[in-house]
């Protein structure tokens, strides 16, 4: 599994507009086997230079913080703070309570930009919460976690940009 190579594939079939999801995340501060404190992706420089490069020319991105609960604002990430914004919209974890707070796992802190719904979320394609009709093409499973958050923000990016296309508007990874 090579992650840089996965980005910078996507990166380069995508054009200024596109959406692309990173459904990723890295051991951040103190990582280990049993404890990896997720953080997002971008945390790994080769990851943030290829992001930023892809911001820079139009391309969002999207992207979990990861479930390390691990708080960005924290001395010890103050190297992958002072490269600054890359660009992406960073997505936390939030409840699915009218509170919508973070959820305890979900790395937090300013670099993070909303917080998605990311606790039990339905999506399609695997699980065993229900099968329609014996179909496995058909079968559904709740979710958590920056993984489920994220999407759903990425859904509302996309939804943003149609609707300015639709005004003869093109929004750009900043706005």
């Amino acid at each position: 599994y090579n992650r840089l190579f996965a980005v910078n594939t996507t990166i380069s079939q995508s054009t200024a507009g596109d959406v692309i999801l990173y459904e990723i995340q890295t051991g951040g501060i103190n990582s280990t086997n049993n404890k990896p404190n997720y953080v997002p992706a971008e945390y790994v420089n080769s990851i943030w230079d290829a992001t930023k490069a892809a911001t820079t020319a139009g391309i969002h991105i999207v992207a979990a913080a990861g479930n390390g609960g691990q708080n960005l604002d924290n001395s010890s990430y103050i190297s992958y703070v002072n490269r600054g914004d890359s660009g992406a919209i960073i997505v936390g974890a939030g409840s699915n309570t009218t509170t919508h707070s973070r959820l305890s796992f979900s790395t937090y802190g300013q670099r993070v930009n909303v917080q998605g719904w990311g606790s039990n979320v339905l999506t399609t394609g695997y699980g065993n919460y229900v099968m329609l009709a014996n179909d496995p093409n058909q079968s559904y499973t709740l979710f958590s976690g920056t993984s489920s958050a994220t999407p759903i923000v990425a859904s509302c990016v996309i939804a943003l940009l149609s609707r300015a296309k639709a005004s003869n508007y093109n929004l750009s990874p900043t706005e």
